[in-house]
């Protein structure tokens, strides 16, 4: 009977490169060009070698499954501290932010968050700002007894609220 059980497959590749070693790790596909993206590094002797893979290995974990788990209302919060806003910036921001991101997005842990979710997320308030998705267009609001109409939000706040998420997450990736 042969042996059905196969060797893990190593991650990284060390192999000879002049008068040492060079460490090569994947670390995915370029979003733009789809080219595959690798790590390398040169070691002088093999054990050396073996460090180098275990340091690019944990590098590339470490992007793919970030230490801080934190909500996307932290980062908000975070961004707004530091962004350098006039009186009036800051306060459409900060309106934004309570009325629009935290609600939808604030418990989310930050990591979790993909292009996907927030262009889903642009598409509903170009439809309704209330984001109902045509669920309650023209019926009546059994707490308020008001009709509901949909409304879509206008383009330009639907760009602003791009432009505070954006480089809240970017902030948040550069303090990692």
């Amino acid at each position: 009977m042969a042996n059905t059980k196969s060797k893990p497959t190593q991650r990284g590749r060390i192999r000879p490169n002049g008068s040492g070693y060079q460490v090569s790790v994947y670390v995915g596909l370029d979003p733009l060009t789809k080219k595959k993206i690798y790590l390398y590094e040169q070691a002088a002797t093999l054990p050396q070698a073996e460090k180098a893979r275990t340091k690019l290995l944990h590098q590339v974990d470490e992007q793919r499954h970030p230490k801080k788990q934190v909500s996307v209302a932290f980062l908000l919060d975070r961004w707004l501290g530091v962004a350098e806003l006039d009186e009036s910036s800051y306060e459409r921001a900060e309106s934004i932010i309570r009325n629009y991101l935290k609600p939808t997005f604030g418990d989310l842990k930050a990591a979790k968050l993909t292009a996907e979710m927030a262009e889903l997320f642009y598409a509903r308030l170009r439809q309704c700002q209330e984001q109902c998705e045509g669920r309650r267009n023209g019926k009546t609001d059994p707490k308020t007894k008001q009709r509901h109409l949909c409304e879509p939000l206008a383009p330009n706040t639907v760009r602003k609220i791009h432009f505070i998420l954006r480089p809240a997450l970017n902030r948040g990736l550069r303090w990692g």
